[in-house]
């Protein structure tokens, strides 16, 4: 019997599940203002110890 492999991060992020979901974040951002959307990357560190992607920037003011 062959051992279940689990899938790497980048496989995941690349499910059309996952494409869907970072489109409507990333679209929710766009509409955030820049304090708004400091305040949802220090709740994503203190809920997830990392803080925001680095390919995800907050827009520019």
């Amino acid at each position: 019997m062959a051992e279940a492999r689990n899938p790497s991060e980048s496989e995941v992020a690349a499910t059309a599940d996952a494409v869907a979901g970072r489109a409507k974040v990333e679209a929710r951002m766009a509409q955030c203002t820049p304090e708004e959307q400091t305040a949802f990357w220090e709740a994503v560190g203190r809920c997830f110890g990392g803080g925001k992607p680095p390919e995800m920037k907050p827009a520019s003011g």
